[in-house]
């Protein structure tokens, strides 16, 4: 993003923040009552990331209907969720939000599945005592996004630790770079290299890409150049099979390395087997025999006749997470749903056991995967400090 650009963007975000508050302040919101959780949704339902925000939206609309299922049958509490597109873009993102608080007076939403939505909309939770969760976003700078920001997806700090210590095992020293341009990738980038100095690793070329790039030649051919040992590839789906495709083209040979974003199942698709032995972090799932888990997946594949897609458990957990703490702590405000998730311990999702750090960080460990007779599989049952 050209630095005119992103200036541009950060005065208009300021700019909504201060509207929001006066709107929110004089609008006049009627009061819900407590056993009524007004929840919004703001995801991509459209664009580069479309799949996660689709899997996503299925996920916190199962978690819905079992909700409002157990309230009619032995009271509890009632879910109303709304659900708005963000496209993946950080200015639609708050442009949602903001409809949500104002017209919806919802009391949380769950998303982006992207960090840059997600930190854009993290200024505007926090003015607006609205409880931001998110089930997919990653960067290390939502830590810091302010206290009514959550998430029950690893931060990248546990994937690129996990990541370096693979490439240490590997005796991998020289790293070349391709990242998209954004918050996601820039963030990424900076946790990776610093885990990779204490052993001696060093990054011989850092190249970016705008997202939705449609030619990588260029970039590919400068990491080349630099002859690195492997390439480490941060990028989204659409961007991810744009780069494969090219890599094949140009004859690339080095190992390629890559983030949780490529388990995709649009990438396996590509011909030539060019995603063959790419290894990859992922959040360790919960045990499969778990009976969670196992009812979380029958009752998926009951509704939408298929398995569950990436972060659709994590997206169920959000909404199950949030009606805990407004459980816990009684009530369904924005403060009272803040209070309630800082006292959620050892929660019992489909995703696995949910706690949250200081920083509304969920603490999971971090495994690798690698593509196997054109399969995601497991490279090691074994977590990653």
């Amino acid at each position: 993003m050209a630095k005119r650009t992103r200036i541009a963007l950060i005065v208009a975000i300021c700019g909504l923040v201060f509207l929001v508050a006066w709107m929110i302040n004089h609008s006049g919101t009627s009061r819900v009552g407590e056993n009524t959780l007004r929840v919004g949704a703001v995801l991509p339902l459209t664009g580069d990331l479309a799949a996660y925000g689709n899997n996503s939206k299925d996920g916190i609309e199962l978690a819905e209907q079992e909700l409002n299922d157990r309230a009619a049958h032995a009271g509890g509490l009632n879910v109303q969720l709304f659900v708005e597109d963000s496209k993946g873009e950080p200015q639609t993102a708050v442009s949602a939000l903001l409809k949500l608080i104002t017209v919806d007076h919802i009391s949380c939403v769950i998303g982006d599945v992207g960090s840059s939505p997600t930190l854009a909309m993290a200024p505007i939770a926090n003015q607006s005592k609205i409880v931001l969760f998110s089930p997919a976003a990653s960067s290390p700078n939502i830590s810091k996004a302010g206290d009514y920001v959550f998430r029950d997806w690893p931060s990248d700090d546990f994937e690129a630790s996990g990541m370096a210590q693979y490439v240490k095992t590997k005796g991998y020293r020289k790293i070349g770079v391709l990242l998209v341009n954004n918050d996601y990738g820039q963030a990424m980038l900076k946790s990776f290299s610093e885990r990779i100095q204490p052993f001696g690793g060093a990054i011989t070329d850092t190249e970016t890409f705008q997202q939705n790039a449609t030619d990588l030649r260029t970039q590919l051919t400068k990491l080349q150049a630099s002859n690195p040992d492997v390439l480490y590839l941060i990028s989204y789906p659409k961007d991810t099979i744009v780069f494969l495709r090219q890599y094949a083209e140009l004859g690339t040979k080095i190992p390629i390395i890559s983030t949780s974003s490529f388990e995709d199942p649009q990438i396996l698709k590509l011909q030539g087997r060019v995603t063959e032995g790419v290894v990859f972090t992922s959040p360790v799932p919960p045990d499969q025999t778990d009976p969670i888990v196992d009812r979380f997946r029958e009752s998926y594949a009951k509704k939408y006749g298929k398995g569950p897609g990436l972060v659709a458990d994590y997206a169920y957990d959000a909404l199950r997470v949030l009606a805990e703490a407004a459980r816990l702590s009684g009530g369904t405000s924005g403060e009272k749903l803040r209070n309630g998730l800082q006292l959620v311990k050892d929660f019992h999702g489909a995703s696995g056991i949910i706690n949250f750090d200081s920083n509304g960080d969920v603490l999971k460990p971090v495994g690798l995967k690698t593509v196997k007779d054109n399969q995601f599989v497991w490279l090691s049952s074994q977590s990653l400090k």
